[in-house]
């Protein structure tokens, strides 16, 4: 009985009736295509996972998160269901283990350029963590190249210089969604025995970074978790391979339902596209459909070629299949129209039928690109199988072999000489797309001082990562979608909208642009990195995929002026004027924490400011306006006494709808969007502040500004020296109004 059968066999009664045909056309004495016909023409390399019975992973876990003992990689040669099996890694992840719940796993295999070497991730044992390891594509001569004491390090792939590219939690940090280890790109160099030396991490998240693959174009693609704030998403990332350049590729806007969306495991294909699979990020299986992406189009250019009973979201829809890992083929004697070919992983089982027992028995097969005539190639009904990687030359896999990107010169030369910093340049932060739901600054708005240009300042914050050790979580983090972050610095804005600011390198960091009164316009959402010595060019703030390529307009002139060459403009801000955002009068080096029951005293919380500035008024006694701004006995209490973790003067602030409106509605005092649509800062200014119509602002009989410190023209300044109680409390609603932002305990 050949593999085949035995598939159908186990589920025929509820395969659909294209997919039954697909699968069925492989039937037969022969084997299918010509591709599985001509013996020594390919072979294959993938996993067989023993995963077939407990299988419930997520796309956002990693091999860390799903060891599964006994899993091992397997070479078939050649491709097709009648093609030699050998076990490559038995030998490791079985030696010296009596019991088999102790045996080793071996992950994610990736080819050599030449053919000769097989790549790939490997826990020795259940004791063991993960570390990378290169063979011959026998078996034998396994070097181990990676021996890290903490972290594990997986999904490792050959870059065209020599190095090596894989992603790691040795950063120590958990992501900020599920707390789960956070795999980051990691390059290593190759020492003269083959190992790596000169391992340097060069991603920075604070979620998953998975999955990297390298372009013909010599640019690594990958599959980037993105979590700050509201969004929760998985689109396509691209770097440069010395971790310069970083940039989203595809799935960060449209289709609208990319949110949803998990783009992951690209491959090349060989007009220069890629074909990947997408699933459901929450699904209980980690599974979806296959899809073709043209990367030479905008968010709008997406081809499923796996059936429409296969939905890309498979959570609690029915869905007759799961695929997942393709990787193109070329089949030289096919006819042209048929020459490119998918391998694939694929499970006929369906899922969300409502009978209670969904499971999954993940096979290998070949498809047309356009996923037509789905053939079988194996599948061993105990066990999970994919991943399938062609043992050939990259030359003759699509895409070929990828050009050499060197590595950035300003890199080079900072990293030798230990600069710890790098700088990013924008063209113009009016130059938005409209379909984020920010706000868009005005270009022509005047302000109160009679300049012009809405966007005056710049703030840089900077993530605080959650370390592996749950002792050291810090305080909880609060009513909000935000993670816990601090405020590196400002700088100016030009009145052209250009700005170059000299930050930390090698940080995870966002940016937000700022009104005249220091509180954000628009916030972006997403986590961005320079390199050391990196100057990084941008042409607008959150603009639409296809602007990027107007970077390729820009140069930088020796004098470090930044000229766009299309239209021979110079832009007022250039590498020779950068602003350090560290060195700004109001840079921070602690966190803006909202009040500490480990510390109660500490004096740089926003609640030791009302304690300073607020509570002879609104007191625990007949608080003005009933809004009391003081702290009960119990908020004081340490954390873990059976009452709410966060203080009620942050719960009545962020959750009781306590302000009323000129029109008699209720507010919260204080909101997620930031300083200028909280009632507590209209408060503050004595004015609504996202609306010169003070259409919901309800004039009160005291007047707040006279709390603050004003300036000349009796204009209220966030940054006078006098004013720094008034900024915290700006830069804590704006940086998502977190209860606590430090790590210690």
């Amino acid at each position: 009985m050949n593999a085949l059968w035995i598939v159908v066999q186990r589920v025929p009664y509820v395969l659909p009736f294209v997919l039954i045909g697909l699968v069925l056309a492989s039937c037969g004495p022969s084997p299918p295509d010509d591709i599985l016909q001509k013996s020594g023409q390919a072979a294959v390399v993938f996993v067989k996972e023993n995963s077939r019975h407990n299988n419930r992973s997520r796309v956002s876990r990693s091999n860390r998160d799903e060891y599964y003992p006994g899993s091992d990689l397997l070479f078939l040669s050649p491709i097709s269901s009648q093609g030699e099996l050998t076990n490559l890694t038995a030998q490791y992840t079985t030696r010296n283990q009596a019991d088999p719940e102790d045996y080793g796993a071996a992950a994610d295999p990736e080819v050599s350029y030449d053919g000769k070497k097989i790549l790939f991730a490997m826990k020795e044992n259940r004791s063991r963590l993960w570390h990378i390891y290169e063979m011959n594509i026998d078996g034998s001569g396994l070097v181990q190249l990676t021996d890290q004491a903490s972290g594990d390090d997986m999904d490792p792939t050959y870059l065209p210089n020599g190095q090596i590219m894989f992603t790691s939690t040795r950063s120590g940090i958990v992501d900020e969604y599920n707390r789960r280890h956070s795999p980051l790109l990691h390059v290593g160099d190759r020492g003269s025995d083959g190992r790596l030396i000169n391992i340097r991490q060069i991603s920075f998240n604070q979620s998953h970074d998975t999955n990297p693959m390298v372009h013909s174009s010599g640019k690594v693609f990958y599959s980037r978790w993105e979590h700050l704030g509201s969004p929760n998403k998985f689109p396509l990332f691209v770097i440069n391979p010395d971790g310069t350049r970083p940039f989203v590729l595809y799935g960060n806007h449209s289709p609208r339902e990319s949110g949803s969306r998990a783009f992951l495991e690209a491959r090349e294909l060989s007009d220069g596209g890629i074909v990947c699979s997408i699933m459901e990020r929450e699904s209980e299986f980690e599974g979806g459909a296959i899809a073709i992406i043209d990367i030479s189009k905008s968010d709008d250019n997406l081809a499923f070629i796996t059936p429409s009973t296969v939905p890309f979201n498979n959570r609690n829809q029915f869905s007759s299949a799961l695929f997942k890992s393709p990787h193109p083929i070329i089949d030289k004697n096919a006819s042209a129209d048929r020459r490119e070919k998918i391998l694939v992983a694929m499970s006929p089982i369906p899922i969300n039928t409502g009978a209670g027992d969904d499971e999954v028995d993940y096979g290998l097969y070949v498809m047309d690109k356009d996923g037509s005539n789905l053939r079988l190639i194996y599948n061993d009904p105990e066990y999970n199988e994919y991943d399938p990687v062609p043992v050939m030359a990259r030359e003759k896999l699509p895409g070929g072999v990828p050009q050499v990107i060197p590595m950035d010169p300003n890199v080079a030369s900072a990293m030798a000489s230990g600069v710890t910093t790098g700088m990013f340049f924008d063209g113009n932060v009016y130059d938005r797309a409209t379909n984020d739901g920010q706000t868009r600054p005005a270009a022509t708005f005047v302000n109160a001082d009679g300049s012009v240009g809405q966007a005056k300042y710049l703030r840089v914050l900077e993530a605080i990562p959650l370390p592996q050790d749950r002792n050291k979580r810090g305080g909880p983090i609060g009513d909000t979608n935000f993670e816990k972050q601090r405020v590196v610095g400002y700088a100016p804005i030009r009145p052209d909208g250009s700005f170059t600011v000299e930050v930390p390198a090698n940080r995870s960091l966002h940016m937000q642009t700022l009104d005249e009164n220091g509180m954000m316009l628009v916030n972006q959402l997403t986590w961005v990195q320079v390199m050391p010595g990196e100057k990084r060019l941008c042409t607008g703030c959150h603009d639409s995929h296809d602007r990027d390529r107007i970077i390729n307009d820009l140069e930088i002139l020796a004098t470090q002026q930044v000229r766009n060459k299309a239209t021979g403009s110079t832009y007022d801000a250039g590498f020779h004027n950068a602003d350090n955002v560290m060195s700004h009068p109001a840079a921070r080096t602690d966190t803006v924490d909202f009040f500490d029951r480990y510390r109660p005293n500490r004096t740089n919380t926003v609640q030791a400011i009302f304690d300073a500035r607020c509570i002879t008024c609104h007191g625990t006694s007949l608080p003005a306006g009933g809004l009391r701004l003081e702290n009960v006995a119990f908020d004081k209490v340490p954390p873990g006494s059976g009452m709410s973790d966060e203080s009620s003067v942050y719960d009545s602030l962020t959750r009781d709808a306590r302000y009323r409106t000129a029109n008699g509605s209720s507010l919260d005092y204080v909101t997620r969007n930031g300083a200028r649509r909280s009632p507590l800062m209209w408060v503050m200014y004595n004015r609504q502040l996202n609306d010169p119509e003070n259409t919901d602002y309800r004039p009160l009989s005291y007047d707040h500004t006279q709390l603050w410190t004003k300036d000349q023209y009796n204009r209220l300044d966030p940054f006078l020296p006098g004013n720094r109680d008034l900024l915290t409390i700006i830069e804590w609603l704006d940086a998502g109004t977190q209860y606590s932002n430090t790590t210690d305990e």
